[in-house]
């Protein structure tokens, strides 16, 4: 696990609500906080949708960013900045397979339960703190050193101001 601060709040969150920089992640969880607080889960509920529906969109099992962006813009939108924002990302089944192929090491993807990482803005200041979840226990933290080392590129790659 590791924490990197935003240095640059404005353009943050311009890449987080205005830009595709998040789209592809699945969004876990949110909860804004104006002057009341919204909340917003992830998940899909597939009784919701039509067999055919279901079929065509693969069985996800979270929405990503891309489709609930625009709600959670509404929320923010005005001359008042937020009270708090937290947003929990996951990577897609995708996003983590070629995660794992790319880190070369022993894992299977059975193995994980999720690469994460958490987004909180609070008191004028923003922190990213990446995750990961696996199945069984281990001493060896490589394939966490990966993922933190990989959120990193990732934020940099954006033009994300960051320090850790």
């Amino acid at each position: 696990m590791l924490a990197l601060q935003i240095t640059n709040i404005k353009d943050f969150m311009s890449k987080l609500f205005l830009k595709d920089t998040f789209d592809s992640f699945y969004l876990v969880k949110s909860a804004i906080t104006t002057a009341n607080t919204f909340s917003i889960d992830g998940r899909i509920k597939k009784e919701y949708f039509t067999k055919e529906e279901n079929e065509d969109r693969c069985y996800a099992e979270y929405s990503v960013w891309e489709a609930l962006r625009p709600f959670c813009f509404q929320f923010i939108k005005g001359k008042k900045t937020p009270l708090s924002i937290q947003i929990t990302f996951r990577l897609t089944p995708t996003q983590s397979e070629q995660l794992l192929e790319k880190s070369g090491l022993s894992f299977e993807s059975n193995e994980i339960d999720g690469f994460f990482f958490h987004i909180r803005y609070e008191n004028s200041s923003a922190v990213c703190i990446t995750g990961i979840s696996i199945k069984t226990f281990s001493f060896d933290k490589t394939l966490e050193n990966f993922w933190d080392q990989t959120m990193i590129d990732f934020l940099k790659n954006a033009n994300i101001d960051i320090e850790q």
